[in-house]
């Protein structure tokens, strides 16, 4: 009896591997004879050079891959040369072949003898795309880790980075199942959008409706108070966003209790339970942790590759990225050696990109408004499929007027598939900056509405902890590109991109955040730049004129892209900060148990580090590491960190912050501020643009984090003395400013809040805070007022205001945003901002002057409404 090979099936990503071979696959694969194969290999199964082996393989009838492109033989020729070394990093743009690249290196593996191969993605959407490519180039696949022909080195394994990472992965995880798959050669595409998979499951999100989250709040109630009294305070009210962190020494001292309650998860309480605590059950003391009033995240701050065997003792391991500038991050997160990141295989030209006109109407033009753009969305609409993408759910509520097509994780990939068969019109995607294709008129019009964001727990501590740094803005700016490369997936397709909050363009606007962008891109960008400086003062009009042009090819933009892209190259190297080889060195010590070589390896950079932010994080890191065998030094490196980055954990006993004294010329004061922060009147108008979206309330997750901080800033730019003790210690309140020679406000912001009357909790809140002030101002030549940022003044019955406390109300908060808009509006003419009396005179011309801001932008409460 002959025993004929599987052959894959042509199917989609969600069908089994074991479907019958269809008519044209029988004859695709026995038509030369059923005994073709007997004898000595075929070229297809014995060719180790890509190039050569592309032409032998017996594609199906109307394949289009006839013909390699002469970028994807420049690839293989020299990824071929480089072959034996364990790490290699392929860097192309998006659309210009990486998946035939990827699985003609791994069927050239196999034919080597460095197989099992297995082609890894990040999500289905892109599983089915390489095995329908995988079809039509004639290679065998299949998604089933336990498939025979997988395990014989037959066909390649095409399957999710969720498949391989999760706890009962059939890949074999370290300490749960004895026997790894045996893996010669992977290939990771889209790393750069694998990375946060790979990082998520590391990570465990608890509801605060299980048993666990109650246990551990329990166990960590008086340490999360003395982390932030506010944020506390909402922890047990259960509202809210604000993230609060366990610190370090205090996870270690409760660690076999946390554990117990952790392990003891079911799976109806927690569905991600048995596929992410298995991963790092074992490292439970190295993980961070935070509360916020929904979930507690518990997570370790890089991924532990080794609990995969499968994964770090394969002979090969290729990384694809496309829109990463800078892929240092694979050493920090993926543990790949950094001479492969150094020294990228990529092609000569980095020209190999679809066409994007890149525009910023809102901030390009005063009188282009944010309806003006979502009009002109809806004209595009009617011929063209027009996407936004928007970084929350309230982000997307501003579209709700013009579209019903609005989507979350739930029903993203339903309404990308009829993006894909048709014409749908004006579609709103929530979070999705990356994982997305919409090839062709799948997207013509791309609107990114909002600067991406992560949200969980976590990300919010971090964010609120460096954020502005320069890691944080390298992060934000690649998710920017990923964003705009959603609707440009290949060398002749092309798409408009519309940016259209002013926080993310003013993340696109210093020379240092452009290099962030990979060479194709910056050229596009900048070319578009170019254009738009002619729109200046210009209506809607222009850019809707820029837009039809675009769209039909005209061809005095489309001469001027070629030729812009003609001469991008990709960097021939690039350097890895010492500070990232470090973080990955130290973490491979920590979960080795070795903790002194663990701090020495943080240590031995963290002197070096020149943003003082960034130095207390890092030193903060290193302190968690020590604690485990020197807690009393542990202690001091921890007070060191404190000093450059209050925003960081704090011990028990609070330190007061130190007082604040007002300016004596508030004027000069505004100026020097912002002659100093900000180097042209043009990027003075971004930045406080984008602070004034920051300004504006908002139920988005740490969106009152950026309101205090927006609030801290409105005073520097003001010419007053501004801070956040609570921030900065963990109580007082969440803004103090100083408004007069031994006069301040006390204010506490309430942001996120909804509700039409002023709950007795937020009083007592403010009456607390007012209490701090009096006691760290308490000297008589010193007064304050309470005031607080909320929706009402009208507060609830059993609500009880301090004596003259004020309140600024939403309605109040909005005309103070428009008077700093205006203001900024008038002291860039002519870089007035330069001179302190032009910045006088239009500080009391728009009720800016500090003698004017109680009457102008605060009232009093109205007495309480009536018992109900």
């Amino acid at each position: 009896m002959v025993s004929l090979r599987r052959l894959p099936s042509n199917r989609s990503a969600q069908h089994s591997p074991y479907s019958p071979p269809s008519t044209s696959q029988l004859q695709r694969g026995f038509m030369s004879g059923i005994f073709s194969d007997l004898g000595s290999p075929s070229l297809a199964s014995s060719v180790i050079d890509p190039k050569r082996l592309f032409r032998a393989l017996t594609k199906p009838a109307g394949s289009k891959f006839k013909f390699p492109h002469d970028i994807q033989t420049e690839v293989w020729d020299k990824w071929f040369e480089r072959r034996n070394e364990p790490d290699l990093v392929v860097k192309m743009n998006t659309g210009s072949g990486k998946t035939v690249i990827g699985l003609l290196i791994a069927k050239s593996s196999l034919n080597e003898g460095k197989g099992p191969a297995v082609y890894l993605v990040p999500d289905l959407q892109l599983k089915g795309q390489v095995g329908a490519t995988a079809d039509q180039l004639g290679i065998a696949w299949t998604d089933n880790p336990r498939d025979s022909i997988f395990r014989r080195g037959e066909a390649v394994l095409v399957v999710t980075v969720h498949t391989m990472y999760n706890g009962i992965s059939k890949f074999g995880v370290r300490g749960v199942s004895n026997s790894p798959l045996d893996v010669g050669t992977i290939i990771i595409d889209d790393a750069h959008a694998c990375i946060p998979i790979i990082e998520q499951q590391f990570s465990l999100r608890l509801s605060s409706t299980t048993p666990a989250y109650k246990s551990l709040f329990a166990s960590f109630s008086d340490v999360l108070k003395e982390q932030s009294l506010s944020g506390w305070t909402d922890l047990v009210a259960g509202r809210g966003t604000q993230a609060v962190p366990v610190p370090y020494w205090a996870w270690k001292q409760n660690l076999q209790s946390s554990f117990a309650a952790i392990n003891s998860v079911t799976d109806e309480e927690d569905e991600d339970h048995k596929f992410k605590w298995p991963l790092f059950r074992n490292q439970l003391e190295l993980c961070d942790v935070a509360f916020t009033p929904r979930e507690v995240e518990i997570r370790l701050p890089y991924p532990d590759l080794s609990v995969l065997p499968s994964f770090v003792n394969a002979k090969r391991r290729v990384f694809m990225t496309a829109t990463l500038a800078n892929d240092a991050e694979l050493v920090t997160k993926m543990g790949v050696d950094e001479e492969c990141v150094t020294k990228p295989i990529t092609p000569a030209s980095a020209s190999d990109l679809g066409d994007r006109i890149i525009l910023t109407p809102m901030e390009t033009s005063r009188l282009v408004s944010q309806n003006d753009v979502k009009g002109s969305a809806v004209r595009w609409a009617k011929t063209h499929n027009v996407v936004v993408i928007v970084p929350s759910k309230p982000k997307s509520d501003v579209w709700k007027d013009v579209t019903k097509e609005i989507h979350d994780k739930k029903t993203i990939e339903d309404a990308v598939k009829r993006l894909q068969d048709g014409h749908v019109g004006l579609v709103v995607l929530i979070a999705r900056y990356d994982g997305l294709d919409l090839p062709n008129e799948a997207c013509r019009v791309l609107v990114l509405d909002g600067l991406p964001e992560r949200y969980s727990p976590q990300e919010l501590v971090e964010a609120v902890a460096i954020g502005g740094t320069e890691a944080m803005k390298v992060r934000q700016t690649q998710r920017i590109e990923q964003g705009m490369g959603r609707g440009v997936r290949s060398t002749d397709d092309y798409c408009a991109i519309i940016l259209l909050d002013s926080r993310l363009v003013e993340r696109l606007y210093t020379s240092a955040d452009l290099d962030q962008l990979s060479p194709a891109t910056r050229a596009q960008y900048d070319l578009s730049v170019q254009f738009s400086a002619g729109g200046r003062s210009k209506p809607m009009r222009f850019f809707d004129d820029a837009v039809e042009a675009f769209l039909s090819r005209d061809p005095g933009w489309t001469n001027a892209s070629k030729t812009a892209l003609e001469e991008v190259v990709y960097a021939s190297s690039q350097e890895v900060d010492p500070l990232l080889k470090a973080e990955r060195a130290a973490f491979e010590h920590a979960i080795s148990g070795r903790y002194t070589e663990a701090f020495q390896s943080l240590a031995s950079v963290y002197g070096d580090i020149a943003d003082a932010h960034t130095r207390g994080w890092i030193k903060q890191r290193a302190a968690s590491y020590l604690n485990h065998i020197n807690p009393a030094k542990a202690r001091e490196i921890q007070s060191s960190a404190r000093i450059d980055n209050n925003y960081i954990l704090k011990f028990g006993q609070h330190v007061a912050a130190p007082r604040i004294t007002a300016l004596t010329d508030q004027a000069a004061a505004s100026s020097d501020f912002l002659v100093a922060k900000y180097p042209s009147g043009r990027l003075l108008e971004v930045a406080v643009g984008a602070m004034l979206l920051d300004l504006t309330p908002s139920t988005d997750k740490n969106s009152h984090k950026r309101f205090e901080a927006a609030l801290e800033l409105t005073g520097h730019m003001l010419g007053l003395s501004s801070s956040r003790p609570d921030q900065e210690t963990g109580i007082g309140p969440d803004n103090l400013w100083a408004v007069g020679i031994g006069k301040y406000w006390v204010i506490e912001d309430k942001s996120e809040a909804v509700a039409d009357e002023v709950a007795q909790d937020y009083l007592e809140q403010l009456s607390g805070s007012f209490d701090w002030f009096e006691s760290v101002y308490g000297d008589a030549q010193f007064s304050g007022v309470p005031v607080l940022v909320h929706p009402s003044r009208q507060p609830m019955w059993d609500a009880t205001p301090r004596q003259g406390a004020r309140v600024m109300t939403f309605e109040r908060l909005a005309s103070f945003r428009e008077a700093i808009k205006e203001f900024t509006t008038a002291i860039r003419v002519d870089n007035g901002f330069l001179d302190s009396k032009v910045v006088g005179i239009n500080l009391t011309h728009f009720g800016l002057e500090a003698s004017q801001l109680e009457q102008r932008w605060t009232q009093k409460f109205k007495a309480p409404s009536a018992r109900p």
